[in-house]
């Protein structure tokens, strides 16, 4: 009957069968082998599984079950467990576009039309066009690189990109140009139902990336407000851009600065070791302070912040980059990339 859920394999049944068809006369086990084959059929399996079925007794057909902490692991493996993940996120993307109805309208009334939401800006193109002389194919299972690199773009990568529209010198700018790609991202993920793919091209999603690190670090700042601006980026990235060094840093040349301009040098500076220590890394990543509902991880921020949070657990030490990008909505790639970063900030 139309939404029930289909019944699970009986291995019991199906072990009686198989026998029959493995050991009886002839026709004994061409009947055997039918039954067998409608048996599993249903099932997506084939008599060519039936043995594997058996041997595994059931773990091909044993269905994913929730963790004491609710969290649901899906072995990619294994083909019951790619069924239950389809079948899951297909509810999950249907209950989604129930309740973000208004906000798909609005995206698709935006742009004109759904193939114009995904269709390459001139941007995109231009971006890519200039990172191509750098490609290298990878071999089999094995992603494309670029000068080397496919997690973030190197020196000669960065400098193609600037050969296109030159990277902003200031922190604002910088940030202008970071939220115009988060906005065409977060659009095309609206259009495709928070499918949560990789929309931006590999040009656009690498000069991303770079602009990411001149907020972060890279860029001087100018002033306070440029370091109140910087400071809100990294706390908006939940962990994923979090290096505090450079706010000290920037606090301290500010300071120095406006000391030498003091009439009274007997003012005098503030030691750089004073004050309170700035939060670890660890900290920020503890669940309690971290964890985001993957419901609500409908935003590119939000799901890279996810990736950090798991992560930062004995659990996300162990998980695989395809694992955790099924958890959080993300590609394997950006799982890696962000661990790369948390990495190198330790």
């Amino acid at each position: 009957m139309a939404g029930q859920h289909k019944s699970k394999l009986n291995l019991d049944r199906l072990a009686k069968i198989w026998a029959l068809a493995e050991r009886g006369d002839a026709g004994e086990q061409a009947a055997a082998r039918n039954r067998a084959e409608a048996l599993v059929k249903p099932h997506g399996y084939t008599l060519a599984d039936v043995p594997d079925l058996l041997l595994t007794e059931g773990y091909l057909d044993d269905e994913p079950q929730p963790s004491a902490g609710g969290f649901t692991f899906y072995d990619m493996s294994n083909p019951a467990h790619q069924r239950a993940y389809a079948r899951a996120e297909e509810k999950k993307r249907a209950a989604w576009r129930m309740a973000n109805r208004a906000k798909m309208d609005e995206v698709l009334a935006r742009y004109g039309s759904e193939e114009a939401v995904f269709a390459p800006t001139a941007e995109e193109q231009a971006y890519d066009a200039v990172i191509e002389p750098f490609r290298k194919a990878g071999g089999p299972g094995k992603c494309d690189t670029w000068d080397g690199e496919h997690f973030s773009p190197s020196v000669r990568v960065r400098a193609a990109l600037a050969s296109v529209k030159p990277w902003p010198d200031t922190i604002p700018d910088a940030i202008a140009e970071y939220e115009y790609w988060e906005k065409l991202y977060d659009d095309r993920n609206i259009a495709d139902s928070n499918n949560q793919y990789d929309y931006l091209s590999q040009g656009a999603d690498f000069r991303r990336w770079a602009l990411g690190d001149l907020i972060n670090k890279e860029i001087e700042a100018r002033d306070i407000s440029d370091v109140i601006i910087r400071l809100r980026f990294q706390e908006a990235s939940q962990g994923v851009y979090n290096d505090s060094a450079i706010i000290l840093r920037d606090l301290e040349r500010l300071h120095a600065v406006e000391n030498s301009q003091r009439p009274d040098p007997a003012s005098g500076d503030i030691p750089p070791d004073r004050g309170a220590p700035a939060a670890s890394a660890e900290n920020q990543g503890e669940p309690e302070n971290r964890a985001t509902p993957p419901s609500n991880l409908d935003t590119a921020t939000k799901r890279r912040a996810e990736v950090v949070r798991i992560l930062n657990t004995s659990e996300g030490e162990v998980l695989s980059l395809r694992d955790i990008a099924k958890m959080t909505g993300v590609s394997p790639t950006t799982v890696a990339n962000i661990r790369k970063r948390m990495r190198e900030q330790h």
